[in-house]
């Protein structure tokens, strides 16, 4: 899948105030001034320095850009932020004034997500539902280990934990860490398995 698409727009509007876009739409201020951008939702792999400067920082103070560190991996667990980050998109979207942004690099999968996800929880709706309602407003395509999530999402009633202390995952989700723990296991032994075999080569060629 290519990170970017000749035709696909920087940004995109997907219900009042509510944008995905890719990681120009965060930096270029002009995007952030056409489209009234205040807040913002950044998931990558690194923070850019271009997001500091301060005509960005005029447009979007510090304390409306949330950065989340994310992977577009088979192994990253987005499941653990869906919470805060949904909270952060409500309290940005309660105010009439304020449109926000949620991008990543190429906003069709981590950002996709996040909103599919946001809109899920905010309609109480289905994840079918909501995936069809984006994918008309933009060409996204989140992972299929995304996709598993939103499942889960959808599962646990938009609600991963049994308790407001955040210590006893719901049944889905903790069976999903099971899963990725495990995955994890057989990835360290079979990196294991590929030194020993690459050591033992070196040593016979000696």
């Amino acid at each position: 899948m290519p990170l970017l698409t000749k035709d696909m727009p920087s940004i995109s509007e997907i219900e009042p105030g509510l944008f995905i876009g890719d990681f120009a739409s965060s930096s270029q201020l002009s995007t952030l001034t056409n489209n009234n951008i205040t807040a913002i939702v950044s998931l990558a792999n690194n923070e850019s320095e271009i997001w500091s400067r301060p005509a960005n920082r005029e447009l979007v103070p510090e304390a409306s850009h949330m950065f989340v560190c994310c992977a577009d991996s088979p192994s990253q667990d987005i499941l653990a932020r869906l919470g805060d980050i949904c909270d952060f998109i409500d309290k940005h979207m309660q105010s009439a004034d304020s449109n926000i942004l949620v991008h990543c690099t190429a906003g069709r999968s981590r950002s996709a997500t996040i909103v599919v996800a946001y809109l899920m929880r905010k309609n109480h709706q289905t994840l079918d539902a909501v995936l069809k309602h984006v994918k008309d407003k933009r060409r996204i395509e989140p992972s299929g280990n995304f996709i598993d999530q939103l499942h889960i999402w959808e599962e646990v009633g938009y609600d991963i934990w049994e308790d407001a202390e955040r210590t006893r995952p719901k049944l889905a989700y903790r069976d999903f860490l099971e899963r990725q723990k495990a995955k994890a296991a057989y990835k360290a032994k079979a990196k294991h398995h590929r030194d020993c075999y690459f050591r033992n080569l070196d040593y016979a060629s000696r």
